[in-house]
């Protein structure tokens, strides 16, 4: 768990200072357009802090427990909403479309506040296993029917953006937010809607990681095919925080296996989690550092140095 829990605070850290740095980088006719994007971030790191809340939360968590429940259903739907505008603004018939999902998310999530024994009638905090009794009523079919719209909403107004443009550009960032969102959804579908119908909550985790491939293919089609007119000062900020963020992710999940392996599955307590995690980024900040000592010393050693002096 402390892996998961670890997992999820650096997606999540990820996700918004990657809506954050578009939002501020993006130039004057981006703008509206990297704001959606933004706000998606906002709510996709809601999203995972309220599940990795619900994950984590002991039985003294029992007073705010329904908050962040409350939250992980709501934050879902503002989430796609904002994608959808991302994806979707520019386009005449997908402003409407936006909107019209829009207003439907923001009912949903009311009444999600305002009702919500219509949508689950208990919480329970257990070592087994943290769990929600729901409510199989209206209103949970009326949210099980929005993502089974909304989702095919995104990929369609992809989809006809890439048949309608002409520019390879365009067509290949398409491609890849497609692929990217469709395979994302699909694993969100299946581990946060239909395995906790059947009262199967342990496996949430796996749809906010999965979300990631979809940030992964919004950075790729930002430096590769420049899908955001973003200033050459916030994309540099932008692509080594993304970096920096998944060679500490990287480096987490590799020393967890390896502590395993080494300590006949034990594992790594959130103290141990925390000091590596801190020495992976102390690392990091002081590779450039340590890059031009390298340098000197193999300069030192092959003599180009003091041949240099010479002449």
């Amino acid at each position: 768990m402390q892996l998961i829990v670890m997992l999820l605070g650096t997606v999540s850290i990820l996700t918004l200072l990657s809506g954050l740095i578009v939002f501020l980088g993006a130039k004057k006719g981006s703008r509206v357009h990297s704001a959606w994007f933004f706000a998606a971030a906002i709510f996709a790191t809601v999203w995972m802090s309220s599940i990795m809340f619900f994950l984590t939360a002991k039985s003294s968590a029992v007073d705010t427990i329904d908050w962040h429940v409350k939250w992980t259903f709501a934050s879902a739907i503002l989430l796609d909403a904002s994608f959808l505008g991302y994806v979707a603004w520019k386009q005449k018939l997908g402003r409407t479309i936006t909107i019209v999902f829009l207003i439907l998310g923001l009912a949903v999530c009311a009444t999600i506040f305002a009702k919500p024994e219509w949508l689950y009638s208990d919480v329970t905090l257990s070592n087994a296993g943290n769990s929600v009794t729901m409510n199989i009523d209206a209103l949970y079919y009326i949210y099980i029917a929005y993502f089974a719209l909304i989702v095919p909403a995104v990929i369609f107004m992809l989809f006809k953006q890439f048949i309608k443009t002409r520019s390879s550009r365009t067509k290949g960032g398409d491609l890849v937010i497609m692929g990217s969102f469709g395979g994302s959804s699909t694993i969100v579908l299946i581990v946060n809607l239909i395995m906790p119908l059947f009262g199967n909550w342990g496996m949430i985790w796996l749809g906010p990681l999965a979300l990631s491939a979809t940030i992964i293919g919004f950075y790729y089609t930002i430096l590769r095919y420049r899908s955001l007119n973003l200033s050459s000062i916030w994309l540099k900020a932008f692509s080594y925080i993304v970096v920096f963020c998944s060679l500490a992710l990287v480096y987490m999940v590799v020393f967890y296996l390896i502590f395993m392996a080494l300590f006949r599955g034990s594992k790594p307590s959130v103290e141990v989690i925390v000091l590596n995690f801190i020495m992976v980024l102390i690392f990091l900040l002081l590779m450039p550092a340590l890059n031009q000592i390298l340098l000197n010393v193999r300069d030192l050693i092959s003599g180009q140095k003091i041949n240099k002096e010479g002449k």
